[in-house]
């Protein structure tokens, strides 16, 4: 018996909805952990290990499971793995040997040494997981976990290196006090030569992504697609919104007194 062809609303609608709700959850589950400080952010991350070991758990269970729900239980615990690294990061456990902000006087390379400096442990930490997941799915069907841990971490660096070397809108707002040094490596930039280029990527990704979703209709296996293609469109929609005009406040002094700022308005 053939296979009945997944309608529009499985294809596209849940995905979309799957991926805006569970990115939204994690995202403001960060933030709000990572603004009451660094020692709640640390105690969160020891008891979300319980949870990294049961997504590794789960991508182990579905690494042969191409249906409909395995598809989604893979990409589920791939944004759990990689919400964890992040916490990691940004509760201060996984950065860096550089915790201060950019020193002036420093361009070009030796600026760009700095940032890599400030997460470069949260960069070998990562290294590490994608060789576990590798090993895990060294001869898996369902790839769709590690595939979407390498795409978050793909749409993070890209708009990493555009916020490095400038654009239009930028905040420190949301960054946790203690992390706030990492504002000072930032430009504010109308423009800077990667960023068309990366969009352009990150849009032909998307489209060829949903391209085989659709491809792949009526089979399950399409789901892991639309929901690696919802991934990059809204990763898409992000470097846009890096280029959005940022309207300042009228009362705003045309000298940031700070080293962040100064930084900021170079």
């Amino acid at each position: 018996m053939p296979p009945v062809p997944l309608t529009l609303a499985q294809l596209y609608v849940y995905p979309m909805l799957a991926v805006l709700v569970l990115w939204s959850l994690l995202t403001v589950g960060l933030i709000w952990l990572n603004r009451r400080g660094p020692r709640p952010g640390r105690i969160a991350l020891v008891i979300l290990t319980s949870v990294l070991v049961f997504a590794h758990h789960e991508l182990w269970t579905v690494r042969d499971d191409l249906s409909l729900w395995g598809c989604y239980r893979a990409f589920a615990a791939g944004m759990l793995i990689w919400a964890w690294h992040e916490l990691a990061f940004y509760s201060g456990v996984l950065t860096g040997p550089w915790r201060a902000p950019c020193p002036p006087d420093v361009r070009g390379w030796r600026r760009f040494h700095f940032a890599l400096s400030t997460h470069v442990y949260h960069e070998l930490a990562v290294g590490v997981e994608v060789v576990a997941l590798w090993w895990i799915h060294r001869d898996a069907s369902n790839v769709f976990g590690p595939l979407t841990f390498v795409l978050l971490w793909a749409l993070l660096h890209s708009a990493k290196l555009n916020v490095f070397l400038g654009v239009r809108s930028l905040t420190v707002d949301w960054l946790p006090a203690h992390m706030r040094y990492l504002g000072s490596f930032w430009r504010r930039r109308h423009s800077n030569p990667l960023f068309l280029s990366s969009v352009l990527a990150i849009s032909l990704l998307a489209v060829w992504l949903w391209v085989c979703a659709s491809t792949l209709n009526p089979y399950d296996s399409a789901i892991g697609f639309s929901l690696l293609a919802v991934m990059a469109t809204l990763g898409a929609l992000e470097h846009w919104m890096l280029m959005l005009p940022l309207k300042r406040p009228a009362t705003a002094t045309p000298r940031p007194a700070s080293a962040i700022g100064q930084h900021l308005s170079e």
